[in-house]
C-alpha cells in the first residue's frame, strides 16, 4: 500500500506540474485574441483568471512533493521525477506555442459566447461550438524565430528559470539537508520572488504596452513569442541541469 501511495504521489506531481504550466502558456492566447478582436480588457482578464485557476493544481502537487520527501525518497528517484516533469512540460508547452493560433481562435469563440452567458459556460460552449470565421487569415499568430527580441527572450528565460524550479530546488535542498527540511522548503518563496519581480515589473508591462499600440501586426506578437519561447528554453535548460546533477551525484 505504501508503494502504491508513493507512485500515486509521483503521478500527481508530474500530471499537476505539466497541466499547470501548459494551461498557463495557453492562457497567453487570450491576450492575443483580445488584441485581434479588439477586446483588450477581456483578453487580459481571462488570461489572469486562467492563470489564477491553474494554481489549483498546487493543491495536489505540493502535498505530494512533501509526502515523497518525508517518505525518505532517494535523491536519484527525486531527480528522475523532476527531470520527467521538466521534459514533459517542454514538449507540451512547445506544442501549445506551435499551435498558438488555434488557441487564440478558441478564445475568440469564448469572447463571443461570453456576451450572452457566464464565463464558465462560455468556456464550455467555446470548446464544443462549431468553428466560425473570426479572422481574415488563419495565420494571425504564426511563430517566427527570425524577429524574436533577444532582450525580452533573455529576461524571460532568466525569470522562468527561477519560477519553474522554485518548488523543485527547495525540496531538493530538503532532501540534502534533511535535518532542516522545513527551513529549506521555505526557500520556494525566495526563488519565485526573483522571477516574479522580473515578470511583474518588466515583462508583463512591456507586453501590455506593445499590445495596447494600434497596429495589429506590430511587435507585440514578437514580444509575446519571445516570452513564451524563453519560458520553454527555461524548462529545457533546467532539465539539462538536473540531468547533470543526477549523473554526478
Amino acid at each position: 500500500m505504501e508503494i502504491d501511495i508513493f507512485n500515486l504521489a509521483a503521478v500527481l506531481i508530474v500530471s499537476c506540474y505539466v497541466l499547470m504550466h501548459s494551461i498557463e502558456v495557453a492562457s497567453f492566447a487570450s491576450r492575443a485574441a483580445g488584441k485581434i478582436s479588439k477586446r483588450l480588457a477581456l483578453g487580459t482578464t481571462v488570461h489572469h483568471s486562467i492563470y489564477t485557476g491553474s494554481r489549483f493544481f498546487l493543491v495536489f502537487m505540493l502535498p505530494s512533493l512533501g509526502f515523497i520527501v518525508e517518505s525518505g525518497i532517494l535523491l536519484d528517484t527525486y531527480l528522475g521525477i523532476v527531470i520527467f516533469c521538466l521534459i514533459s512540460t517542454t514538449i507540451t508547452t512547445s506544442l501549445v506555442v506551435i499551435n498558438f493560433n488555434k488557441y487564440q481562435i478558441l478564445f475568440q469563440k469564448i469572447f463571443r459566447t461570453y456576451i450572452v452567458s457566464s464565463l464558465p459556460m462560455a468556456f464550455l460552449k467555446g470548446f464544443f461550438k462549431r468553428r466560425e470565421i473570426y479572422l481574415e487569415t488563419d495565420d494571425a499568430m504564426k511563430l517566427s524565430f527570425k524577429n524574436l527580441p533577444i532582450k525580452e527572450f533573455t529576461l524571460s528565460f532568466l525569470a522562468y528559470i527561477f519560477l519553474v524550479n522554485g518548488f523543485f530546488i527547495a525540496f531538493y535542498l530538503s532532501i540534502i539537508y534533511s535535518d532542516y527540511r522545513l527551513t529549506m522548503s521555505q526557500f520556494t518563496a525566495a526563488f519565485h520572488g526573483v522571477g516574479a519581480v522580473v515578470l511583474s515589473f518588466y515583462l508583463d508591462p512591456m507586453l501590455s504596452r506593445s499590445i495596447d499600440k494600434d497596429n495589429v501586426n506590430g511587435n507585440w506578437q514578437n514580444n509575446m513569442f519571445s516570452i513564451l519561447v524563453g519560458r520553454i528554453f527555461a524548462y529545457l535548460f533546467s532539465a539539462v541541469i538536473f540531468i547533470i546533477i543526477l549523473l554526478v551525484s
